[in-house]
């Protein structure tokens, strides 16, 4: 195996990992909700909501002065506080427990802690997550081309087609279209699926860690708690061993990255993930749109030649080859700028608000009353336990298929409108009941696929549609849509509920069913 796959293997186990850690220790803190706080569970999933919400509306304004690095170690150091908080809250819940002390003093001083606590963790994922799929980002666009070395295969005929000596042309002159370096097959035809297969590899790998983190997070608690008998504290105090995984895969994983120089350069050394910078790579210039012009570009020249394609970049397209900053380059913008760039990502930012806010609905409204009879408590339980596990392996499936094919926009929107009748169907067979056992999980698989499938294509397609100054900048600032789809749905789904539990007659609800009339 040569060093260009060595590396990129290492950066995509890194990146998968990454994504595992990341997730876990907040799918943990939602299992054990009822433990933490058995009569106010929307206080565990608000405080598991709103701080990173807060994290990816604010990153567009301050990711830029923050290295990866040190975000990192904030997100780990965050990880292990809530760990530490939420350990020491059920210790005191023991304590009540046992009757040992004053009960309402330990035991709302214990609530206290936890909450902070899950506080903690919904900052480190939102700010782990926005931060590694930027990183992710700039790994597929920059770092590891820069160490493709069939990349740059292509700059003998560059230098024919338009009649550059070896002096004017140097060999880290790499054309970049769309982030994507140009490759030459034997054929001499712009392979365009393969290149965005390789360009989004840490994207899905990432992805694909944190679908699993769904299945193993549920599966933690059970295993340690459930059948393992350990106290919450215990299960939850072992967090703390995440977090250092968590920063040394960081670190020694994707920080300090062994980079080879440009082709013909023997030279090795280390570099930091924050000393490659997008503005350092030429760009397609002259683009109708800052953002989608390049869209047209491509299918204008998919069919091309190699040679053809070069010639059309070189007269018409692409800039000289300096290294002045673009206009778009994030270090410049103004705050309004920043706030019209996040607004123009609204092709991907919907899709993924909408299917979060479709799929949590479901979680939190829908499937929460069904159950086999549906005035079961336990049955209602059963379903609910069911239906969450089987959504998960869907999701886990469907975001670690990212390099097996690209969604097109049109089906990137087409999936949040089938997570849409998916909602309708299950709230309209919630009330009549005409397809009403179990064999109905398939459609909780269904629906994990879709939810999944929005998630790793929409941020691939960012990657790929973005202009390349602006990627890393974008990538961080779409998280904000799941976020917010998210904590719409945990609220509407309160009335969901409700308005199912009155037409099965069922009483619990914890607030009550809106009236037309």
């Amino acid at each position: 195996m040569n060093r260009e796959k060595i590396c990129v293997s290492k950066a995509n186990r890194s990146f998968w990992l990454i994504g595992l850690l990341n997730n876990v220790p907040w799918v943990l803190m939602l299992a054990c909700a009822t433990n933490i706080s058995s009569g106010g569970v929307a206080l565990v999933f608000l405080s598991n909501q709103i701080p990173g919400l807060v994290v990816k509306i604010t990153a567009p304004y301050w990711f830029h002065n923050v290295s990866y690095r040190v975000r990192m170690l904030m997100s780990s150091v965050s990880m292990g506080v809530a760990s530490l908080l939420v350990a020491c809250g059920g210790l005191l819940h023991d304590e009540t427990a046992e009757g040992k002390g004053s009960a309402k003093d330990f035991d709302g001083l214990g609530l206290a802690l936890e909450l902070i606590g899950v506080s903690f963790i919904s900052f480190q994922c939102s700010l782990g997550e926005a931060s590694m799929l930027a990183l992710a980002g700039k790994f597929d666009s920059v770092i590891l081309p820069q160490m493709n070395t069939s990349s740059y295969s292509l700059i003998s005929q560059v230098r024919s087609a338009v009649g550059k000596s070896n002096r004017d042309f140097r060999d880290d002159d790499a054309i970049i279209l769309d982030g994507d370096a140009i490759m030459h097959n034997n054929s001499a035809q712009l392979s365009n699926d393969s290149d965005q297969r390789q360009q989004n590899r840490c994207i899905t790998a990432f992805s694909s860690g944190t679908g699993l983190a769904g299945i193993l997070g549920y599966g933690y608690k059970y295993l340690l708690s459930d059948m393992g008998g350990l106290s919450l504290s215990m299960v939850v105090f072992s967090v703390e061993l995440f977090a250092l995984a968590y920063y040394a895969t960081f670190y020694f994983g994707l920080n300090k990255f062994e980079e080879v120089d440009f082709v013909g350069s023997s030279e090795i050394h280390h570099r930091g993930v924050d000393d490659f910078e997008h503005q350092d790579i030429p760009t397609v210039q002259n683009m109708e749109s800052p953002l989608f012009a390049n869209i047209k570009l491509r299918e204008q020249l998919e069919t091309a030649s190699s040679v053809e394609m070069v010639e059309h970049l070189t007269t018409k397209n692409v800039h000289t080859f300096e290294k002045s900053p673009s206009q778009l380059q994030q270090a410049h913008m103004t705050v309004m700028e920043r706030f019209y760039l996040v607004l123009s990502l609204w092709r991907y930012t919907v899709p993924l608000f909408t299917v979060y806010l479709s799929e949590y609905m479901l979680q939190a409204g829908v499937w929460s009353a069904i159950g086999f009879p549906v005035t079961s408590s336990v049955a209602r339980a059963q379903f609910y336990h069911y239906s969450n596990w089987t959504y998960q392996v869907g999701v886990f499936v469907s975001r670690s298929s990212g390099n097996l094919f690209h969604a097109s926009l049109t089906l990137l929107w087409t999936m949040p409108l089938l997570q849409v009748t998916n909602l309708i169907f299950f709230w309209l067979d919630s009330i009549h009941h005409f397809w009403y056992d179990y064999s109905v999980l398939v459609l909780c698989l269904f629906a994990g696929l879709l939810g999944g499938s929005v998630y790793v294509q929409g941020y691939s397609r960012i990657n790929l549609d973005v202009p390349i100054e602006i990627r890393e900048f974008s990538l961080a600032s779409a998280g904000v849509a799941d976020s917010l789809g998210i904590l719409l749905a945990d609220v509407v789904s309160l009335f969901i509920q409700s308005c199912i539990y009155d037409r099965n007659r069922i009483e619990g609800a914890v607030v009550s069913c809106p009236s037309l009339s």
